[in-house]
């Protein structure tokens, strides 16, 4: 082979050479340059994500803050019944306790308004006022009782406020006030695995069939049909959804020993993990 072919050969072999190796570095360049905006629309899709979880979180509390603030003005009307009555009847004494108990009870309710979730010890002071006042609003119709689990921090442990409330004022007005004899309501907090938050509330009232066939009676009469337990479905529905948290409810007919109807047992469980209480309490 002639000198000047293997020159010639050696130049073409350099530049496809450096041909090769300029393709190469241009082709790093372009994967490099590729790779940095895919990471960088990764962590952009990741603080996306991150933000819209964000804003499902406030806007589901945003919710349950409303539907609970939808339970005052009824809880509210009710307890002005009550005073109400009190004067017309000319029982001023009844009037006056019933109108400090009710200022009492609705700065509890106001304070903790704008909360998604208080501690069971509030919770409970709110439901001991209430009990007091509709006790006092029935001249005594009714005992009622109360037990926590002492497995159960009642400072530290914490649970949807007033969703227990409804459940109460349905009992009294719907199982017990329409019964003669005597009239008994529990309400029973328990833990379970889990971290779930169990509520019962019983009653030795007339039971749901009774009481169901009185407020037909009373619809087709015109009375007013109450919203708390509606809007007490709605918030539960919520905190299941948003959250991916268990709250259930059960309803249990309860029979005497010849049974007859013996009231009724509702079952709240709802779980409350440090991670949701976080979220909903910033």
């Amino acid at each position: 082979m002639s000198v000047e072919l293997q020159t010639l050969l050696l130049v073409l072999l350099s530049a496809g050479m450096a041909a090769f190796l300029v393709l190469f570095l241009a082709t790093r360049r372009k994967l490099k340059i590729a790779l940095a905006h895919s990471e960088a629309f990764e962590r952009r899709n990741t603080f996306l994500s991150a933000e819209v979880s964000l804003l499902r979180q406030q806007l589901a509390q945003m919710k349950l803050v409303t539907l609970k603030s939808q339970i005052n003005p009824h809880f509210v009307f009710n307890c002005l019944n009550g005073i109400h009555s009190a004067v017309v009847t000319g029982e001023n004494t009844r009037a006056r306790e019933y109108i400090s108990g009710f200022a009492r009870l609705l700065r509890m309710v106001l304070m903790h308004s704008s909360r998604s979730l208080i501690s069971l010890k509030e919770e409970m002071e709110i439901l001991d006022y209430y009990l007091k006042l509709e006790r006092l609003r029935t001249s005594e119709a009714f005992e009622y009782t109360f037990y926590i689990d002492p497995a159960i921090d009642p400072d530290n442990t914490l649970l949807p406020g007033m969703l227990v409330q409804p459940f109460l004022e349905n009992a009294i007005w719907h199982g017990l006030m329409a019964k003669d004899g005597d009239k008994h309501l529990q309400v029973r907090w328990s833990m379970q695995q889990n971290n779930l938050l169990r509520c019962e509330v019983e009653d030795n009232g007339i039971g749901r069939n009774l009481a169901s066939l009185r407020c037909n009676v009373d619809l087709k009469a015109g009375a007013h049909q109450s919203k708390g337990m509606e809007i007490c479905m709605e918030r539960i529905e919520l905190y299941r959804s948003s959250f991916n948290a268990q709250c259930n409810l059960e309803i249990e007919d309860l029979a005497d020993e010849n049974n007859a109807p013996g009231g009724t047992r509702v079952c709240i469980t709802f779980e409350v993990n440090p991670e949701m209480a976080a979220a909903m309490s910033a």
